[in-house]
């Protein structure tokens, strides 16, 4: 194989995907898009969809030397209506979406990362910086045009297509680009979403010792108690071996530092800080925030819990144990990712979406672990199988479970589809039958969380 042929192979972000196709078909129109799936369909092959190629489960947005993929990076326009409505093509990155729109004096909400693709993101479900602010990525759409199995080329929206408007919403990569989820309904080439006036931002990340583990976790609670009065304020606390990482972010530049940090900068454990107070937009936060590209492989697990002291320092101790467990080289981490009630509840402002989320605050943990390419995957999958079983035996046994599993941080295996509750799976099973009632998707499409496994 040639360089371009490697470098197809070493586009997506873990090694665990660096599996070699046997072609990677580049598009950049809708049209060529519904050319490629008619060879697809006519001949039977299989296939998968990428774009950044950010998530790390093989063959969501990577395939075997007995598939193809579809590469939809080429899809990249970008055009501001005169009605504040950001038309961007599927294969755009949030980093490329936020500049573009900062120009313009406008914000959209996406990705925290400025690598993160706009597709994955905006179909699997999507949690920005600030949810409680305008709600999901999946809230902001407007429109999207589609191709479906037979070739059509349609627009859904609350008027056109409405069924499949509400189903792409937080349904997937059947729609789509990343890999993330496949309803087996169509490719989207192309979202139309709300803008705002360019959101200015204020935020700072710590670094704290983890001994004061019971200490960070409590302030973690506090400040996603005043998220309920404030939608303004974000965070995330990234527990590390040697280090945790606190990101406490506003969507404001007030003169004084909201009141709501103050638990954190009142511990005494801070170890040092990795981003001083900054005054920006959403484009330097997610440029901040970016993801070092390294090499190696990477796996990662969601479950979503009520919010609780308690479970949160259990779920602490889980995390040791699992540590421990761990050879040498190997890096584990989890993330704390607070969502209020007016994150869901926009959601319903905007139309619904497929999610299925209980209006209660809550928090999306995301479990990863990182390992060197040429060791072993066995170490990580068994860290990461114990800490979603025995966290979700913790969350359960103290009635603080929510059903709810994040596409964006599935591992493979998860029922992400079934996690949205029976109405909200039986709708996306009617829909994907109307609108591809050959289950072209469905039978040929690599990987993702697909409804056939979702049983």
């Amino acid at each position: 194989m040639g360089p371009a042929f490697e470098t197809e192979v070493r586009v997506p972000w873990s090694q665990t995907c660096w599996t070699r196709a046997a072609a990677y078909v580049r598009l950049q129109t809708a049209a060529e898009v519904a050319r490629a799936l008619a060879i697809i369909k006519e001949t039977g092959t299989n296939f998968s969809l990428r774009t950044t190629g950010h998530n790390p489960n093989a063959g969501f947005s990577s395939a075997g030397d007995t598939a193809v993929v579809l590469d939809l990076r080429g899809l990249a326009s970008r055009e501001l209506g005169a009605d504040g409505i950001a038309r961007v093509g599927a294969g755009n990155t949030f980093g490329e979406v936020y500049a573009w729109l900062a120009e313009h004096g406008r914000s959209a909400i996406g990705g925290r990362d400025q690598q993160v693709g706009v597709a994955g993101f905006l179909l699997g479900g999507g949690m920005g910086a600030f949810p409680n602010l305008y709600g999901f990525g999946a809230d902001g759409i407007v429109n999207a045009e589609v191709v479906l199995a037979d070739g059509r080329i349609v627009n859904a929206n609350a008027q056109e297509n409405p069924d499949l408007y509400r189903a792409l919403k937080g349904g997937g990569s059947n729609f789509g680009t990343s890999g993330t989820v496949d309803l087996s309904i169509g490719i989207v080439t192309r979202f139309d979403l709300h803008t705002y006036p360019l959101i200015k931002t204020q935020y700072t990340i710590n670094l704290y010792s983890p001994q004061d583990y019971v200490g960070i976790i409590d302030a973690t609670v506090k400040v996603q108690e005043a998220m309920e009065k404030d939608p303004k304020i974000g965070s995330f606390t990234n527990f590390n071996a040697q280090f945790v990482a606190v990101g406490l972010l506003y969507a404001d530049t007030p003169s004084e530092r909201p009141s709501a940090f103050e638990p954190f900068w009142d511990l005494k454990s801070l170890i040092t800080t990795a981003c001083p107070t900054t005054e920006g937009t959403l484009l330097s936060l997610a440029q901040t925030m970016r993801h070092e590209e390294t090499d190696g492989k990477r796996r990662i697990c969601s479950i979503t819990t009520r919010v609780s002291r308690e479970l949160y320092e259990g779920i602490y101790q889980l995390y040791q144990e699992a540590l421990k467990a761990l050879p040498e080289g190997y890096v584990l981490h989890f993330t704390a990712q607070p969502v209020g009630t007016a994150a869901v509840q926009a959601g319903e402002d905007h139309g619904g979406n497929s999610l299925g989320l209980e209006k209660i605050p809550q928090c999306w943990w995301v479990f990863t672990c990182e390992w060197p390419n040429e060791r072993a995957d066995a170490p990580a999958e068994s860290a990461l199988s114990f800490l979603e079983e025995k966290v979700e035996a913790l969350a359960r046994e103290r009635g603080l479970l929510l059903a709810y599993k994040c596409a964006n941080f599935a591992t493979g295996h998860q029922k992400v589809l079934r996690s949205y509750g029976a109405e909200s799976l039986g709708r996306l099973r009617e829909t994907a039958a109307r609108y591809d009632p050959e289950g072209v998707f469905q039978r040929l499409q690599c990987g993702g969380f697909l409804l056939r496994d979702n049983v």
